[in-house]
Formats: structure tokens, sequence, C-alpha cells
């Protein structure tokens, strides 16, 4: 029998089973390039990074699963998310984040049937005013209102198969995108600590799938080396502890079960920086707590690579 039927088959009879077992991503992945504080009047930034993510291992809650229910042999994805942000004064800046899958792929042990879809996630579009700062402290706090806007309201075909949930390159949901930030630096040890703090919410799309509630709470420790015996001598060490969690998604009213999860992350991240404009990191997610609703695909693996430029525009 042709594999895109056995697949078929298996997405007809056990929709909300299946869906519950994709890696679901509500708005645009974490690269490790988040935007902290405000930035200056007149300044750009343009920051791209490639994120590569892989499992082949489920859970069960907070224990590892190996029992039937487990369909798939893999699943993984290759993206590349583009952020830019501008100052518009002092006080406030306007930001846009977007991205393209390559791939988003989950490989079904029945018949090794693969399934992938790709193309552009969602449109991202906020603005960030400065709530406070002392600069003989050196703390500031920064929140951020944003909506979320697909760029496709449609469904991925290939051979005939409409791809499920897990593998749309976006959910063709619109959204609101809640973020507040503090910053407390120390210039003379070259110390910093970051809080960033998210919160995804998103309303119903057109094939009536509700992404749940996505929650993002982060805090950064960084630390900053200068290397004289090396050519390139800026270095920035930085550690995130990280916690995520997602509510369970709904299809047409009701709740699918193996859905939604509680997961924390040690992502430890370097930083060089050249000059005073360009800034290259690797980052790598280490789980530390992976608890999920029902039997789902976990996390195995993930990594990040990405390069910040920063203008400095001038007034005519």
């Amino acid at each position: 029998m042709n594999r895109y039927l056995i697949i078929s088959v298996i997405l007809l009879f056990s929709f909300n089973y299946v869906n519950g077992q994709c890696f679901v991503t509500s708005g645009n992945p974490v690269g490790g390039t988040s935007n902290f504080g405000v930035m200056n009047k007149n300044s750009f930034r343009i920051s791209s990074y490639y994120n590569f993510f892989y499992s082949d291992q489920y859970f069960s809650g907070s224990e590892h699963y190996d029992g039937s229910k487990a369909v798939l042999k893999y699943a993984k994805f290759n993206y590349t998310g583009l952020y830019t942000g501008y100052g518009i004064s002092d006080r406030l800046t306007a930001e846009l984040e977007t991205g393209y899958y390559f791939n988003k792929t989950q490989a079904y042990k029945i018949e090794d049937a693969v399934l992938s879809g790709k193309g552009f996630s969602n449109v991202v579009a906020s603005i960030k005013p400065r709530l406070y700062i002392n600069q003989d402290k050196r703390f500031e706090v920064a929140a951020a209102l944003g909506l979320n806007i697909p760029i496709s309201n449609g469904q991925q075909i290939i051979n005939g198969v409409v791809l499920p949930m897990g593998v749309q390159p976006s959910t063709g949901s619109y959204g609101v995108v809640l973020q507040s930030q503090l910053i407390k630096e120390n210039s003379f040890r070259g110390i910093r600590f970051f809080f960033n703090s998210r919160i995804e919410k998103y309303f119903s799309n057109q094939q009536d799938f509700l992404a749940g509630n996505y929650y993002y709470n982060a805090l950064f420790f960084s630390k900053h080396y200068v290397i004289e015996s090396l050519a390139l001598q800026d270095w920035t060490l930085i550690l995130q502890l990280r916690n995520q969690i997602q509510q369970r998604n709904i299809q047409s009213g009701n709740r699918i079960s193996a859905s939604g999860n509680v997961l924390f992350f040690l992502t430890p991240q370097i930083n060089l920086s050249i000059g005073d404009s360009w800034n290259a990191s690797v980052l790598a997610d280490i789980p530390i707590y992976q608890y999920y609703n029902g039997v789902q695909i976990g996390n195995r693996y993930a990594f990040s690579i990405a390069v910040i430029r920063d203008f400095h525009l001038k007034n005519k």
C-alpha cells in the first residue's frame, strides 16, 4: 500500500492522538537573539539565526516512554529566523520577527513514511517602550506589545496528503504577544543579569485549531572577557535558565489530551563581538526537566547559530 495512503488512514482515525504527538510551535522558535532593553534613537539592528531541533525520544508525563503509542521514529526541523529592531526614540523601539522552515519533519515507524512541510512561519510586529531606567544603578525595565500575523492561513498538501499540524510551517493563527524585560549590569566587573518573560495568546485558525497559550521565562547571566592574547579579543559567556509552558491545544472545541508541556532548559552560549557592530553567537539547549501531558515526543537536542549587525544611523 502507498505509504502516503497509510499515513492518511492514521491521520483520519487518530486525529487527536497524532496531533498530540507533534511538536507544534505556536510562534517562531527561540534562537537566542532576543534584543534586550530599548535601543538608542536612530539605531538599527538586524540579526539572523539558524536553529536545528531533533528528537527520537518519547515522554509520558516526566518519564521516558517506549510503548506502542510511540508512532514516530523521530521529529526534526531546520529553521532560520530574522529579527529587526529600530530605535524610534531613546524610549521606544519597533521590532519585527519572522522566519522560514527549510523542513519540519516527522518520520513514522509504519512503512518508513516521512512527512515534511516547509515555508514561512509567522510575523510578530512589536512596539517596546522603556518603562524605567536608573543610569547610576545600571538598571532598566522594558515591555513590549506585539501582534502575531500568519503569513499563510492555508494548509500544506504533499502528494495528496494534508500535512498534520505538527509539520505545518505555521499554525495559521493570529495572536497577541506580550513581553517584559529587566536588565541589571555591573560595568566594572563585566557582568549582566537579564530576565525576559513572554506570553503568546492565539486565536483559532481557519481549520478550527487553537494552539495553547505559551509562557516563556528566561534568566540570563553574562560575563564579558577581553583576551588580549587572541586576534579576536572580545568574548562574552552567557548562561540561560529557561522555562517554557504550553497549555493544551484545542481542535473543534475539544482539548487534545496529548498536548501541552512544562519544560526547563539550561542553555550555554558563547558570543564574539567584532568592533562595535558585529556579534556572532553559538548556543545549545540542554533539557533538565520535561513534562508532557499524555504521550508525546520530547526534546533530545537543539542548537542555534546567530549573527547580529548593528547600524548607527545619523540624523539628516
